[in-house]
């Protein structure tokens, strides 16, 4: 990814417990949070669900050019789908 040379942000599928971000290399490398109740959890934490939005640049052409911006943040299935760590 880093040879590459145009990766921002790389997001994988749950971990459970785990749903946190970290920059290693400039690439933003993401856990996507609990999301389903078929696996364990612990009291209190509400399952989350991570949300990616990604603007592109538009094209002299009409098309979709570079990534202009990449945020992402938690919606919480807590009754309020309350939003949580905006980055």
């Amino acid at each position: 990814m880093v040879e590459a040379g145009d990766v921002k942000a790389v997001f994988t599928g749950h971990d459970h417990l785990n749903d946190f971000c970290g920059q290693m290399t400039g690439i933003q490398l993401c856990y996507a949070g609990g999301f389903g109740y078929h696996a364990y959890g612990k009291a209190g934490w509400s399952r989350r669900a991570r949300v990616v939005v990604a603007s592109l640049e538009k094209t002299d052409e009409g098309g979709w050019g570079s990534v202009n911006s990449i945020k992402t943040w938690k919606r919480l299935d807590d009754g309020h789908l309350t939003a949580i760590d905006e980055q």
